[in-house]
């Protein structure tokens, strides 16, 4: 923050840019920090993904609840602690009345389509029992592509173009960029809803095959 503040000084941008900064800090805990693959390496490592096949519901949706709760005591623990200490101590500007409904619609689709890009990596383990190394990656494209840490209108112009036909800047960027209204509620809704189609017919897929090759190591 003080980096940002250091090269635009106390200015309308500065401060916005805090703003933006502090909103997205509180968002990763909803889109970034999920567990490991949405529990699916320790229970393959463990054997009892066994057990989670004889379910009568699929892998999928029950990694969709068990991560929404999750998300639930993030979201009351430490997404409103650290934007509350943001408005307080490091003068995050609230958003228009009339962009608070709009910016958790987004932020409960940017939490979905995070959900599946991390379902995807749980997925990799029933495949290739360790994630370390695609786990790695996808903290770095969530650093790059996602827009958490810099705002997007400093990348270069054909750098952004990219970034907006990928799934991570509709984690973080858009709905941040809602909050501020900067970006368009229905524009941001219907790419989300592009993205989270294609990712749920992909892991719906993924999961109906991977599953029946399963190689469980102990248990």
């Amino acid at each position: 923050m003080r980096i940002w503040l250091s090269v635009l000084g106390n200015t309308p941008e500065g401060m916005e840019t805090v703003t933006y900064l502090m909103v997205n800090q509180a968002g990763l805990w909803l889109v970034m920090f999920f567990p490991y693959g949405c529990y699916i390496p320790e229970k393959v490592t463990s054997g009892s993904i066994a057990y989670e096949m004889l379910r009568p519901y699929s892998l999928l949706y029950n990694s969709f609840f068990e991560i929404a709760g999750h998300i639930l005591y993030n979201f009351f623990f430490k997404s409103i602690p650290i934007f509350l200490f943001g408005v307080l101590a490091m003068g995050v500007s609230l958003p228009d009345v009339h962009q608070v409904l709009p910016y958790f619609i987004t932020l409960i689709n940017g939490v979905i389509i995070a959900f599946f890009i991390n379902y995807f990596i749980g997925l990799w383990s029933i495949k290739f029992l360790s994630i370390n190394g695609v786990q790695s990656i996808y903290y770095f494209a969530t650093a790059i592509f996602s827009g958490a840490f810099i705002h997007l209108k400093y990348y270069p112009e054909t750098f952004k173009q990219i970034i907006m036909n990928l799934p991570f800047a509709y984690t973080s960027y858009v709905p941040t960029a809602v909050y501020l209204g900067q970006y368009n509620l229905f524009k941001a809704c219907v790419n989300q809803w592009i993205w989270i189609l294609i990712l749920f017919i992909t892991a719906y897929s993924l999961t109906a095959r991977l599953t029946k090759k399963m190689a469980i190591q102990g248990g």
